[in-house]
């Protein structure tokens, strides 16, 4: 007996928010419209175009996402807590080593 070859897995460390987001947009969407009974004049728009309509209401979801207030409050703590090594003064820790 032969067992189905498996694709190799997408690494774990990389998991695309906005990948996951569209997807669930796109099974949403497509359950709404391809469900519905069409009237003779409308037409079903292709799956690709909606696929893509996912991705752009994702990567705009993300987009407005970061300028919440929560995040802006978030990333200004993060950036006054950070070191900034260009502002940091060494010069007198490396006088005392030049002393031979």
């Amino acid at each position: 007996m032969s067992s189905p070859e498996k694709k190799p897995a997408a690494p774990a460390e990389f998991k695309d928010p906005n990948l996951e987001l569209a997807r669930e947009l796109f099974i949403g969407l497509a359950q709404r419209v391809y469900s519905a009974p069409a009237s003779p004049e409308q037409k079903k728009p292709d799956p690709k175009a909606l696929a893509t309509l996912c991705f752009r209401l994702a990567e705009g979801f993300a987009a407005a996402a970061s300028e919440t207030p929560k995040v802006k409050a978030a990333l200004e703590a993060a950036n006054k807590a950070a070191v900034k090594l260009d502002e940091v003064d060494l010069t007198s820790v490396f006088q005392g080593s030049n002393k031979t």
